[in-house]
């Protein structure tokens, strides 16, 4: 069973696959913004099982406000 790790020994406390240090926002973003399928990311990442993408994608939308309060905070870091 895949487990989401979060905390700072993790991946800087972002969410992750627990063993992988493969950060959640990472398997989201070659899914939603990449177009990759859940079977091309485990080519990608092939310590992911296509259990753990899934898994993954499934946190992310049931987290996806604080992934987008996460994102616009980065984005008011970065210089203009």
């Amino acid at each position: 069973m895949t487990e989401i790790v979060r905390g700072p020994e993790h991946s800087d406390g972002a969410p992750a696959i627990g063993g992988t240090g493969i950060r959640i926002w990472n398997i989201a973003s070659a899914y939603e913004h990449s177009g990759y399928s859940p079977d091309e990311i485990v080519e990608l990442y092939p310590a992911l099982s296509l259990s753990d993408v899934h898994t993954a994608l499934a946190y992310y939308y049931e987290h996806i406000e604080e992934s987008r309060n996460r994102d616009d905070a980065e984005s008011a870091e970065r210089p203009a």
